[in-house]
This record gives C-alpha cells, sequence and structure tokens, in this order.
C-alpha cells in the first residue's frame, strides 16, 4: 500500500517541480517581451525626434526586428501556456487518483484491524486454555515442545502406518511401537515433531 502511495507521490512532486520550472521560464520570456515592447515604445517616440533619413531607416529596422524577435517571443509564451496546462491536467488527475487510492487503502486498513481484534478476541480463550495445559506438562517435556513449535510451528505430528505425517518420512518399527505405548515422549528422527497415534487421542 505505501509504497503505491508513495510512488504517486513522489510522481506528483516531480510534476509539481517541472510545473514551477516552467512557470518560471514563462514569466522570463514575458519579462522579455514586455521590455521588447517598451523598447518599440521609446523607439517610436523617437522617431520625431530624428532629423536625417539615416538614423530614421536604421531606427526603423530596428524597431521591425524588435517586432520580429516578439513574434518569435509570444509563439514561445503560448507553447509554454500549453505545457503548463497539460503539466497541471496531469497533476491534477494524480492527485485525484491518490485521493481514491489513499482512501481505499485507509478503509481496507480501518477492515484488517477489525479482523485483527476480532481474530485476538477468539484467540484470547485459547490462549488462556493453552496456558492451563502448559501447567500441566512435566517440565522435562515443555522445553522440547517449545523447541519443536520454535523450529517447524507445530510440534505434534500423527503416525499411521509407521509414518509421520509432519514429513511424510518412514519411522523405524521399533519407534512406532514405543509411540504406541504412550508411556513417554518420542520425536520423529527426520522433522523431530512430537509423535502421537490416532489411539492416543482416545
Amino acid at each position: 500500500f505505501n509504497t503505491e502511495l508513495r510512488n504517486f507521490t513522489d510522481s506528483i512532486t516531480i510534476k509539481k517541480n517541472n510545473l514551477t520550472e516552467l512557470e518560471n521560464i514563462k514569466s522570463k520570456i514575458e519579462s522579455d517581451l514586455q521590455y521588447n515592447l517598451d523598447s518599440i515604445k521609446k523607439a517610436e517616440e523617437k522617431l520625431f525626434e530624428i532629423k536625417t533619413h539615416k538614423e530614421y531607416e536604421a531606427l526603423q529596422k530596428e524597431i521591425a526586428e524588435t517586432k520580429r524577435n516578439n513574434s518569435e517571443i509570444e509563439d514561445q509564451i503560448l507553447t509554454k501556456l500549453e505545457e503548463i496546462e497539460n503539466l497541471q491536467k496531469q497533476i491534477s488527475t494524480e492527485e485525484e487518483t491518490f485521493s481514491t487510492k489513499e482512501s481505499d487503502y485507509k478503509e481496507k486498513i480501518s477492515e484488517y484491524e477489525l479482523l485483527i481484534e476480532d481474530l485476538k478476541t477468539k484467540q484470547q480463550p485459547k490462549m488462556s486454555e493453552k496456558e492451563k495445559i502448559l501447567e500441566k506438562i512435566n517440565s522435562d517435556v515443555l522445553p522440547i515442545y517449545e523447541q519443536v513449535i520454535k523450529r517447524n510451528g507445530r510440534a505434534l505430528a500423527l503416525v499411521e502406518k509407521e509414518i509421520c505425517t509432519g514429513c511424510n518420512m518412514n519411522i523405524p518399527p521399533q519407534l512406532y511401537n514405543q509411540v504406541l505405548t504412550q508411556n513417554k515422549i518420542y520425536q520423529c528422527p527426520n522433522c523431530k515433531k512430537i509423535l502421537y497415534t490416532s489411539s492416543s487421542e482416545e
């Protein structure tokens, strides 16, 4: 969950940084355009002060060149505006998707938390029962039981027809006969689980 949301957050952050950069570039281009417009205005005012034809033509040429430059700058501004608009749409879409997924994940997390609480409630009586049983187990047997649980996750294994159902391996006939006697703890030589037979459950 967190990984997917983090990927969305990273993507949105990158796009917002790119958007800021584009807006700064657009502002710089607009500043250049305004500077040129001011230069044209001043040059056109200066035309009335010029006395020679040569100076007049030179200034007219400068004004025309600046206007052509402005036309290119305006095209650049339009391009940046389109890029900004597209990026804003992408950010908006990703933010909406992020919001939806975040809401879904929060709902799932709430469901899991309720499920965990329910499992804890159901587990508590069994844990209490387990504690009572452990109190009755021989102190010599308990370390073996806990060691097997830690290693295998399950301590007991049923023996059927001289086969340990814990690992599906054959056990020696003599060991099987000893398990049948139920007079002490016997472990599977392969998986080390504590062995019992169906008659042990009766």
